[in-house]
């Protein structure tokens, strides 16, 4: 390690740790003192979570910005999310890949663990915003995140899917998709659009300790891709595993070129 770098990693470490601590500050205070003002008197009204949406993407626009102004990491923005309301799915390869998905698309919802009820900070806010609970192994679990996924959708929202339910081994090397987004776009009709999350090395992977932001050059690049719909499909094809392999396809090529464009 040289000079420079024994100087600037404890200066980044003492930064990221700002960074993080203040993100968790601010979910607490939004949990605990913002969210039930914002409640008082009308919490089924759509006013409300309109606000408490306002507010969450206020403090991840704030979050985001820190970090890349800190020169912690570079977020590199390609392609535009669809205006109309979609599916989004995307790999995972980290613990940013949601918040940086949401400076985009405040309105979107996504699905969360079902543990996350059991937090009294986060669980009246995923209530409030009409986020979906994930699924626990069961068929009545896929159907609750369909008929839910559904609802959203009609309202007017973007639904974000992690599908491959855990985070990615590699850069470019992804689990397999699970159905429950594509079962959902059958059901609905309505479009996928792809992003393609890229960062080599990883940031926040599985495994990883938070120190690791510190210690590494790192840039995470966010691609949104075509929209994908069931009419590219032959008719004899359009099933939901059919179309998890075509968006996973597009998505693993996508990949494999800002892999490519990256070197090695």
């Amino acid at each position: 390690m040289s000079f420079k770098s024994l100087l600037i990693t404890p200066v980044k470490l003492l930064l990221t740790a700002f960074c993080f601590l203040q993100f968790a500050l601010q979910v607490l205070w939004l949990g605990k003192v913002q969210l039930p003002r914002m409640l008082r008197p009308d919490a089924r009204s759509q006013a409300a979570v309109t606000r408490v949406l306002q507010q969450v993407h206020h403090h991840v626009e704030r979050f985001l910005g820190r970090v890349q102004s800190f020169g912690l990491v570079r977020f590199v923005y390609q392609g535009s999310p669809l205006a109309e309301a979609c599916i989004v799915v995307a790999n995972h390869p980290g613990l940013l890949d949601i918040i940086v998905i949401l400076k985009d698309l405040p309105n979107a919802v996504c699905l969360y663990k079902s543990g996350t009820l059991d937090n009294p900070v986060l669980s009246p806010f995923v209530r409030v915003a009409g986020y979906i609970e994930g699924m626990d192994g069961t068929a009545s679990a896929n159907k609750r995140i369909i008929a839910s996924c559904n609802e959203r959708l009609q309202q007017g929202r973007h639904v974000v899917f992690f599908p491959e339910g855990t985070r990615s081994e590699t850069a470019t090397r992804m689990h397999t998709f699970r159905a429950a987004a594509f079962q959902s776009a059958l059901k609905s009709a309505a479009a996928i659009q792809p992003v393609a999350i890229y960062c080599d090395p990883l940031i926040l992977g599985k495994g990883q300790s938070w120190t690791v932001v510190a210690r590494q050059d790192n840039v995470m690049t966010i691609r949104y891709l075509p929209a994908v719909t069931l009419a590219e499909l032959p008719a004899d094809r359009q099933t939901a595993v059919a179309l998890g392999e075509l968006v996973a396809g597009r998505i693993d090529a996508a990949l494999r070129e800002m892999q490519d464009q990256h070197g090695p």
